[in-house]
């Protein structure tokens, strides 16, 4: 059986595993598409797909043309633009790279903590712009400017989202001497204490936090979760930081609350709008650290290999008729395995 596997998000030197496809009689397109029509045009008759869906939209009009489609292999820990509806109605099961770059957004996580605990990009500027530092008669100046800046082993951070990445933060935090919270419902109690975290409900976290860290997933639920309101119970001395989606916070709120000095300042891996806006008031602020959805970025030697293989490892099972362990539908096994599996 000739197999053939589209990759819409094809980047030139990139190894993404496509020695794994070798054994199989597979045809594997690359290109790079990320319109619903472009998709349409290009993967119609795809036995699988590689995305990356926080760019792609895999819509239920994509997946309702993906008439043979066994897998759409997404390659990021988001899923929130896959109709996992869909995909389960048509019997196509979709996976993501859970276990990928933990200690890449962890790490950003912890940076912009220390970078805006720290005051440095403020700093930096006064320096670069006044020529000023920390001699006589500058260093009344300085010390002002810098001002306010906390002993990190004094400050509490708060988590939201006790996932993979919220943990390993959290772990960070503690080699910091910071008390970390974390408010996340579905993570039990216990198992937040054994890794020396506090669980809070939310109001709690907002109100007592120095820092808060999102960490949650975008789904129905935490879409806009962090709006006005909730800036309003943080302190002003409070600083937030947003390393998983920007939809996750009320963006027109955020801008608000910064405005009106509801908090200190924010370091934002990613924003509603991706790239941002020449005309978002984010980018005028001193108060605010933007990264430029880069945050999964690492060029340790095995971080790569690791992350575009992953997706292609799970392909080449589905083409086999296995199961593919990362799937996010687990509603579509029985039926997929019906139609799909390997039963030799």
């Amino acid at each position: 059986m000739n197999f053939k596997v589209v990759n819409a998000i094809y980047s030139p030197n990139v190894d993404f595993g496509e020695e794994l496809l070798k054994p199989l009689d597979a045809t594997l397109v690359n290109g790079f598409w990320l319109k619903e029509d472009e998709l349409i045009a290009n993967a119609t008759d795809a036995d699988a797909l590689i995305c990356a869906s926080p760019v792609q939209p895999i819509t239920r009009r994509v997946l309702k043309s993906l008439s043979k489609c066994r897998i759409i292999a997404n390659l990021a820990i988001a899923y929130d633009q896959i109709d996992l509806e869909a995909a389960t109605e048509y019997g196509i099961v979709a996976i993501n790279i859970p276990d990928y770059c933990i200690d890449e957004v962890s790490g950003r996580a912890t940076a912009l903590m220390l970078a805006l605990g720290h005051r440095l990009f403020l700093l930096d500027r006064e320096v670069r712009e006044k020529h000023i530092n920390f001699v006589p008669p500058n260093r009344k100046t300085v010390t002002e400017i810098a001002l306010p800046i906390f002993r990190m082993r004094d400050q509490t951070l708060g988590i939201i989202g006790l996932g993979k990445i919220g943990t390993t933060s959290a772990l960070k935090a503690k080699g910091l001497g910071m008390r970390v919270i974390a408010y996340d419902p579905y993570v039990l109690g216990a198992v937040m204490r054994s890794h020396g975290v506090e669980p809070v409900d939310l109001d709690t976290l907002l109100r007592e936090s120095d820092f808060v860290s999102l960490h949650a997933e975008l789904t129905a639920e935490t879409r806009n979760m962090i709006g006005y309101e909730e800036f309003k119970k943080m302190k002003p001395t409070c600083y937030f930081i947003n390393t998983a989606r920007g939809a996750s916070v009320d963006q027109p709120a955020l801008i608000r609350a910064l405005q009106e000095g509801l908090i200190a300042g924010v370091g934002l891996d990613v924003t509603v709008d991706d790239p941002v806006a020449a005309d978002n008031p984010l980018l005028k602020m001193p108060n605010v650290i933007l990264t430029g959805h880069s945050a999964w970025c690492s060029t340790t030697a095995d971080s790569a290999p690791e992350y575009w293989h992953k997706a292609m490892a799970q392909t080449v099972l589905a083409l086999k008729g296995e199961w593919p362990p990362y799937a996010v539908n687990p509603d579509v096994k029985r039926a997929w395995l019906a139609k799909w599996g390997n039963t030799g």
